[in-house]
């Protein structure tokens, strides 16, 4: 099974992130994203009252990171404010009783490939350490451009290396697509992606999966902007075939501009295959 839901409050509704929970459930979704892209400056008491509504509703909580970020940084204090600022995140997700913390993990700013790839697994074990006393999976993004470290290799070559049962990666369709400039275009290329979940993760990575969905618009250099499911870049019908294919379960989170209307569509269509 999948559970279905918006990244961050509905469009339609009004208030903060619990009055989001309430008006998610109402719309008959079962999963919300809280955002935290600016900063996560929650109260405690806000989190623990935020995550005692979800459990009453049903609704699966998961967080993402700000996006001043990076793990690859060479200057010690934006290193150091990351890691705070990550494991921060991760203690308001723990207390709001959600388990899948997304981040952008960072830039390689002209590093080789292999030298960042083996900084950020040094980076990510730092991190594991801040974050080893709260109940989260730390969730390295698949990004949307070539300067960004976080392609479908590296992220789940570090679940890989690190242990599954400590790094599950997000797996935003939209960027993958638009990283590799528009590769997604028939079944078997969504096959794929699968294909190496569960070389890295096992069955356990295919029923455990954690995706942002949206239609994605790209240039030579990657991600652009996102895109309303409509227009079928990459086509959601055909992601959602082979997520079926391959039996896999787990949370689809609707990152389009029309958060909560494309993530009832991807509902209704997974429903009708």
């Amino acid at each position: 099974m999948f559970r279905f839901g918006p990244a961050g409050i509905p469009l339609e509704c009004e208030g903060t992130s619990i009055d989001g929970v309430r008006c998610t459930a109402s719309l008959g979704l079962d999963a919300m994203e809280l955002e935290f892209v600016h900063g996560c400056r929650m109260k405690k008491e806000n989190a623990e009252e935020i995550g005692a509504e979800a459990k009453k509703l049903d609704i699966s909580l998961s967080a993402h990171g700000s996006y001043y970020l990076n793990l690859l940084s060479p200057e010690k204090q934006k290193l150091g404010r990351t890691k705070a600022e990550l494991a921060k995140t991760a203690e308001t997700l723990h207390l709001a009783g959600g388990k899948r913390l997304v981040f952008h993990a960072g830039f390689y700013l002209g590093m080789e490939k292999s030298k960042a790839y083996e900084l950020m697994k040094k980076n990510m074990n730092a991190l594991l350490e801040k974050t080893k006393d709260f109940d989260v999976f730390l969730a390295p993004e698949v990004m949307g451009k070539e300067s960004q470290f976080g392609s479908l290799e590296e992220v789940f070559g570090l679940a890989g290396d690190l242990g599954y049962d400590k790094v599950r990666p997000c797996i935003d369709w939209g960027h993958y697509h638009a990283r590799n400039r528009g590769v997604l275009k028939e079944k078997k290329d969504f096959a794929r992606v699968l294909e190496l979940v569960e070389k890295k993760a096992g069955k356990e990575g295919l029923k455990t999966l954690h995706c942002h969905v949206s239609g994605i618009e790209f240039t030579e250099k990657g991600e652009r902007r996102h895109l309303p499911l409509s227009s079928k870049q990459p086509d959601f019908i055909l992601l959602l075939e082979a997520l079926k294919e391959f039996k896999c379960s787990g949370t689809l989170i609707c990152e389009s501009p029309l958060i909560e209307k494309d993530a009832l569509l991807l509902k209704e269509t997974w429903e009708g295959l």
